[in-house]
């Protein structure tokens, strides 16, 4: 399949289909319909997060919610080297793996994770989303013998738990970095977490929306730009050509699911979680939430913004009304032509075009001569049309650089 490809080949399409359905079989399949998408929203995460096992620990006890497994954690933090595990059912560990799971010892599962990956929030969430789907799988013996097939499998069942587009966004994250030496240089790199490829996690994500009938809006509003336009692609494809998924997957009709599960009551607070072990890792300087593209080139990118319609409304009104005054003592005709003029001017005068970061989640105001948002401390390298052609504005920034230096 092509990195640029929307949909997986129609081989993976199938392949993807019917493991989903040996899944929804074996497994409890109102996992699949009932338990909400967990989006990267705050309201998803309620608990504070530290650089610390006990910060792991709590986001691994939330995932755990969601997993609906009852099982007690515990978390070892390692720098490098994983540790090593002598508990049955473990999963394959790999070179370099930044978060593992080592395996269930009675009711407790056991995790590592490496200390460079709490510098990572978006990582982190998804590497351990993966890694309770290993112990989800190892704790109702859905695993395989065969690590790849497993490590796939793996990756399917974090869209079963309701993790897919935590993991989707994650299969495929860009990275740019610009570099000031005199002349203008950028670094770009490309990371990907996970077995499946974007393209197929966005496609199994497709394939539970498209079944439950519900959510999409909210699922592509948090997806990445490319991940959303696969996701679309997916959608499509599936109202084209699989009108009955739902009889193809096994599940019974929906009118006999029961209610979905609450939000609410899966983020309510978890209770004690191992305080003592904050002190395990310093905590880094707490940057703010928005600072993450600092040295990385953004664009400007310009939206229309609703202005404060308050400060606009008073003086505007107090023109409107002395208007009419004295459209009264003309012609009453010119009464209504005043209030039409006024109302005019408010709803013209409070929109305007405004520059903004193209980034998504910062979409800071901009000036003309802005150099770094102020929002994420990017570095300002041009204007744009839409957001989305941000990627390729990058690369293109990319490869002219390079041109330069080459020609240097």
């Amino acid at each position: 399949m092509s990195g640029f490809d929307a949909l997986p080949s129609e081989e993976r399409r199938e392949w993807l289909l019917a493991r989903l359905g040996e899944l929804l079989r074996r497994a409890d399949w109102q996992q699949f319909v009932c338990t909400p998408i967990v989006l990267p929203r705050p309201e998803f995460f309620p608990d504070r997060f530290t650089r610390s096992a006990s910060g792991v620990l709590r986001l691994i006890r939330r995932l755990f919610r969601y997993a609906d497994l009852e099982l007690a954690a515990e978390v070892e933090l390692y720098e490098g080297r994983p540790p090593p595990s002598q508990l049955t059912g473990a999963s394959y560990h790999h070179e370099g793996a930044a978060g593992l799971f080592l395996g269930i010892d009675g009711e407790v599962a056991y995790f590592g994770v490496d200390l460079a990956l709490l510098d990572d929030p978006g990582g982190i969430t998804a590497t351990l989303a993966h890694e309770v789907a290993h112990a989800f799988r190892t704790h109702h013996e859905l695993c395989e013998d065969d690590r790849d097939l497993e490590e796939a499998l793996t990756d399917l069942t974090t869209v079963f738990l309701g993790f897919g587009v935590l993991n989707a966004n994650a299969a495929l994250r860009h990275r740019s970095q610009a570099i000031h030496d005199g002349t203008f240089r950028s670094q770009w790199s490309v990371q990907r977490i996970g077995y499946l490829s974007p393209q197929e996690l966005c496609f199994a994500l497709a394939v539970q929306i498209y079944a439950r009938g519900a959510g999409r809006e909210a699922v592509e509003a948090c997806l990445e730009t490319n991940q959303a336009s696969w996701f679309r692609a997916a959608m499509r494809w599936l109202a084209r050509e699989r009108p009955g998924l739902e009889g193809e997957l096994g599940l019974p009709p929906p009118e006999t699911w029961p209610a979905p599960d609450s939000v609410a009551k899966l983020t309510r607070p978890l209770g004690d979680t191992h305080d003592e072990l904050e002190v395990d890792v310093p905590s880094a300087p707490a940057l703010p939430e928005k600072v993450a593209h600092v040295g990385r080139p953004v664009f400007r990118v310009w939206r229309r913004q609703r202005a404060d319609q308050a400060m606009l409304a008073l003086p505007i009104g107090i023109a409107g009304l002395l208007a009419c005054v004295w459209a009264a003592t003309v012609h009453d005709a010119w009464i209504a032509v005043a209030v039409f003029v006024t109302a005019g001017a408010i709803g013209l005068l409070g929109r305007r075009w405004r520059p903004c970061c193209s980034e998504p989640e910062c979409r800071s105001l901009l000036t003309r001569a802005s150099t770094t948002c102020p929002g994420c401390g990017g570095t300002v390298a041009g204007d744009i049309e839409r957001a989305e052609d941000r990627l390729a504005a990058a690369e293109a920034l990319r490869l002219r650089a390079g041109d330069r230096s080459g020609r240097s």
